[in-house]
């Protein structure tokens, strides 16, 4: 049905139908390898922010772009949570760091020590060296009035799956969320301590319900928009661990 070049063939069934097609752009309106790696080299995690809200029709403009993004288990098991003004942003996270308050006994001594017997060395540096300090640096800051956790962002987008989801999927959307709002000319960070967080437990899903997220999903991915307050004139030369190109 894709390549059938005078639309004779049509193919229904798994909420693909005919009138989810459109015509593929001309090639000549797609961005050259050039301006597609400029856009990327411009692009820095912002976590300063103007206090202009960002317009609905950006919005809207960052989801079209989200949507056209490959996924692994067609079709689309991705949700996505729109905060749209710092307002929201604000409140999500405050209601997040107070439920990690009731969450600090996970990192306790007496936790870890426990744990490290079942879930081995990796798990439990992990939560030594991250976790821990992470859910320490969001609840103490937040009582002094400081949002470590979205940073007081303008608009604020969580990706996030079900349980027939591909785990890649929302993290690619996200990625396609981010590349589109950097060419609107807006700040972006991914915040990857939200969603490992709020997955587990009856607490966790309490916490979801109220926020409005569905589902439980094994990978998720905050991202954080805004006009950025800072201006950065360099940027950073970044590697892969290793690159192995097979003989």
């Amino acid at each position: 049905m894709a390549v059938c070049p005078s639309g004779a063939i049509e193919v229904l069934g798994r909420t693909l139908s005919p009138e989810n097609l459109f015509d593929l752009p001309d090639k000549e309106k797609a961005a050259t390898y050039e301006q597609l790696h400029v856009l990327f080299q411009r692009r820095r995690s912002i976590r300063e922010f103007k206090e202009t809200p960002v317009d609905d029709n950006l919005i809207k403009k960052i989801l079209d772009a989200a949507q056209t993004a490959p996924m692994g288990l067609p079709p689309s098991d991705v949700n996505v949570l729109v905060l749209n003004s710092r307002d929201k942003v604000r409140a999500f996270a405050e209601d997040f760091c107070s439920y990690l308050e009731g969450m600090k006994w996970m990192v306790s001594g007496w936790f870890l020590f426990l744990m490290r017997l079942f879930w081995g060395k990796e798990n439990h540096e992990m939560f030594r060296n991250f976790i821990k300090p992470l859910l320490h640096a969001y609840t103490e800051n937040m009582r002094k009035g400081v949002n470590l956790v979205s940073y007081d962002a303008p608009l604020a987008m969580y990706f996030y799956g079900s349980p027939y989801t591909d785990p890649a999927d929302p993290v690619i959307a996200a990625t396609y969320a981010m590349t589109a709002a950097e060419a609107l000319g807006l700040g972006t960070c991914m915040i990857g301590g939200v969603h490992p967080f709020i997955q587990n437990g009856r607490k966790a899903k309490e916490f979801r319900e109220k926020q409005g997220i569905r589902f439980a999903s094994r990978e998720g991915l905050f991202v954080i928009f805004g006009y950025p307050k800072v201006k950065y004139t360099k940027g950073i030369r970044r590697t892969f661990a290793s690159i192995e190109v097979q003989r």
